[in-house]
């Protein structure tokens, strides 16, 4: 039989209750006996006692006392202010909403990161998260009613970066809310940076050889008598002329490097021959210069699978920078090796000329940097030699790196994936 629980029982006492009611009636209705009647309104009352206790104990249970008033009772989440806050998260930029008063109201994970901040940054007053002179001053502006957008660079941990920052009000009348977005463009930054000393070097460069053959050409005008000066002033103008062809050949060929769309073709190369080829391309130089050209292969990098033009291009420009900068009357040799434990050639490029200071030896990658202008004498090259072989090596996924003592020469050590197997 089931048990009955203490809170039922008021509503079972109710139902007795009323029974005993109901028979009290009938019996007064019919005559029965007083005392009859009396008992049956006694036991209505009873079970009315019973049912009155039992109700008003059920409801103290089920509807507790309130907490007394003073206790903090923590407020329900705003359903706005949630879907704003995931709204915010989601941005890919830094976002940072500020009060009128300058008090961080919203600000997403991306701008705690760039600010390297713990979160959360809302509650916090804006001098406390921003500390940037400049981009305080604009927000100080904008709870003034001022939009602006500029770029600013702001100190992070580790480095400063380059932001594109946007604030805008949220109100004309002053003071107002804002709203800034940060966006990270320190790489487009460098990259403007690099195009625009890269046109200004160019610019310089060109305007040199063509400043001597105008001034040659000027000069051979009055010459017409001067059978010695109209030959020297034609060998100057050649000599520049050339110049100004290998200094478009090489832009031209740094502009094809730098493209994506370039397609590389691999395909078994002989080293031998590509010795033999590039001998008689430097033949010329060499012997103005007294250079001996040397070439050392190892059997095991005989044949290597790689683009050929690329390849050419790389040596190619190693080997006359060598055959330029090297001392007269001494020795530019190649040697080919294969890295142990790989399938890859490593090809080291020596000369013996001044050498590269340790402190420059990284910025001689730079279009147009010259580690010193007397260095080269009458054979200066147009600065764009080991920048090209960087971006070939880089697209055939090799490794350069530099081995020099100053004084006592340099070695260009290049490493390229793709050795035949045998």
């Amino acid at each position: 039989m089931a048990r009955i629980g203490k809170y039922e029982l008021w509503r079972i006492s109710s139902v007795f209750a009323l029974a005993s009611l109901l028979i009290a009636s009938v019996a007064v209705a019919l005559g029965w006996p007083s005392w009859v009647a009396g008992l049956l309104v006694g036991t209505t009352l009873a079970w009315a006692s019973v049912a009155l206790a039992g109700f008003v104990s059920t409801e103290l249970t089920e509807h507790p006392v309130p907490e007394p008033i003073g206790r903090p009772v923590p407020p329900a989440p705003n359903p706005r202010l949630v879907e704003l806050n995931e709204l915010v998260e989601a941005i890919g930029d830094p976002v940072i909403a500020a009060s009128p008063d300058g008090v961080v109201v919203l600000a997403n994970t991306h701008a705690s990161n760039m600010l390297g901040l713990a979160k959360p940054l809302a509650g916090r007053h804006v001098e406390e998260v921003v500390t940037k002179a400049e981009l305080l001053d604009r927000f100080s502006r904008g709870r003034r009613g001022e939009s602006w957008r500029g770029s600013v660079r702001l100190p992070t941990p580790g480095s400063i970066k380059v932001c594109d920052v946007s604030i805008v009000p949220l109100s004309t009348l002053a003071p107002a809310g804002v709203v800034a977005t940060l966006r990270d463009i320190t790489e487009l930054d460098g990259a403007l940076q690099l195009k625009t000393d890269f046109v200004a070097n160019a610019s310089h460069e060109l305007r040199t050889p063509i400043a001597a053959i105008k001034g040659a050409a000027e000069t051979l005008m009055l010459a017409a008598d001067d059978e010695a000066m109209r030959t020297k002033l034609v060998g100057m103008i050649q000599s520049h002329v050339n110049r100004l062809e290998d200094m478009v050949s090489d832009l031209l060929d740094l502009s094809k490097l730098e493209s994506e769309a370039m397609a590389i073709q691999t395909k078994p190369i002989g080293m031998q021959d590509l010795a033999a080829e590039l001998s008689q391309l430097l033949y010329e130089l060499c012997q103005t210069r007294s250079v001996e050209l040397t070439f050392d292969i190892d059997p095991a990098v005989a044949t290597i699978c790689t683009d050929k033009r690329l390849l050419v291009l790389i040596v190619k420009n190693l080997l006359e920078n060598a055959a330029k900068f090297t001392a007269e009357e001494t020795t530019v040799s190649l040697h080919a090796t294969k890295v142990s434990g790989t399938e890859s050639c490593q090809i080291r490029v020596t000369d013996h000329g001044p050498g590269i200071p340790l402190s420059q030896q990284q910025r001689v990658f730079e279009r147009f940097y010259q580690v010193d202008p007397a260095r080269s004498g009458t054979q200066r090259g147009t600065g764009l030699g080991l920048a090209i072989v960087k971006h070939a090596v880089r697209l055939l996924d090799g490794e350069i790196d530099i081995e020099s003592v100053w004084h006592r020469g340099t070695t260009m050590v290049i490493t390229l994936p793709g050795v035949a197997k045998s």
